[in-house]
């Protein structure tokens, strides 16, 4: 494992940041141009906030185990979304990472704040080492609370390795050294496909699914692998269908190889006499779920606009349920057909 910080797993303690202010560095913000060509066709936001805050403790005793071992996990830890979103707020953010703030104990008996970092693009950000040092600083500034920033590189560029912030003129410098977790670093040389850990299947998820991007029928195969693969790594049924949902989170497929999916799987399941992830019964309930709130959400907006065009009705059923809800919620909003085309624009392009 090669970084040019050294081992993502060793943390060397730093003096005192401040508010890093970048001056005339360039925009802490990536070229949206760049972003434009990045394939995200799953939600591995979502995704990854959802595993980090369920297995938290798993997560960072695979990612960064030094910092885990310093942690008394007999006392949970205590999120702070709220103090968190002031300092995004005012650095910016947008899709394709994932930032969270958490509280924790260490076996010291001291409180800690950790800022844990999830970069899920598949494009380098420009000077990214000054966002992390800036919301570093800004935390400080703000809460008076020294924070340990974690940054996990889920992207697929072997040559991006940001791992410090340096600022010199003459004999000033400033410097912030952060752990990193390069997740195509682990997953191709040091994770092997019997790792059974939960933190591991995510990653390997989540590379696989880059690796796809675009491609339909290589995401049906990278999926059915790494599902095929959780039934002989000894999990009961509840840690399998908690993996799988994750991984059917940040992979998804068409709906004609999502059915395709469905059926090989409970077939499997079937021949394994192992009916844990799925069955005909939940598989009709979801599909059932979805299709009866898309059929709600047409008529209230039927009831606003009259008679809608085909093309927009069947974008409407091809919704999961969660869009659903959020289409529900802007219905109001809405005074025109056009109103209609440019949310659903919308929509999907920022669930890509």
């Amino acid at each position: 494992m090669t970084s040019t910080c050294g081992s993502p797993w060793t943390i060397r303690p730093v003096g005192p940041i401040g508010l890093i202010e970048p001056g005339k560095r360039k925009a802490m913000m990536a070229d949206p141009k760049q972003e434009k060509g990045a394939e995200q066709d799953s939600d591995y936001d979502g995704a990854w906030k959802d595993a980090l805050r369920l297995h938290f403790r798993g997560i960072l005793e695979k990612y960064f185990p030094a910092v885990a071992a310093t942690i008394d996990w007999g006392v949970d830890p205590q999120w702070h979304d709220k103090e968190l979103s002031q300092v995004l707020a005012q650095a910016g953010h947008r899709a394709g990472r994932v930032d969270l703030l958490v509280r924790v104990r260490l076996l010291t008996g001291e409180d800690q704040w950790i800022f844990l970092h999830v970069e899920v693009q598949s494009t380098r950000e420009t000077d990214f080492e000054v966002r992390v040092a800036r919301y570093n600083g800004g935390l400080f500034w703000i809460f008076k609370q020294r924070v340990v920033s974690l940054v996990v590189l889920a992207d697929l560029d072997e040559r991006w390795r940001p791992c410090e912030d340096v600022f010199r003129l003459a004999d000033f410098e400033t410097r912030m050294r952060f752990p990193v977790c390069k997740l195509i670093d682990q997953v191709d040389h040091h994770w092997g496909e019997d790792e059974p850990s939960l933190a591991v299947q995510v990653a390997r998820a989540q590379i696989a699914a880059l690796r796809t991007a675009g491609n339909p029928s290589g995401r049906y195969r990278a999926k059915w692998q790494l599902v095929r693969n959780l039934f002989e790594l000894g999990y009961n049924a509840d840690e399998l269908r908690e993996i799988f949902r994750l991984i059917d989170w940040m992979m998804r497929l068409p709906e004609d190889l999502s059915l395709k999916f469905e059926q090989e799987l409970t077939a499997l399941e079937e021949s394994l006499n192992m009916p844990y992830i799925t069955s005909v019964e939940r598989i009709a309930e979801a599909r059932g779920k979805a299709e009866g709130g898309a059929a709600v959400v047409l008529k209230m907006l039927a009831s606003l606009f009259g008679s809608l065009p085909a093309g927009l009705q069947q974008r409407v059923r091809q919704m999961p349920i969660e869009g659903l809800e959020a289409l529900a919620g802007a219905v109001p909003r809405f005074r025109s057909m056009e109103d209609i085309q440019v949310w659903l624009d919308s929509h999907e392009a920022s669930s890509q």
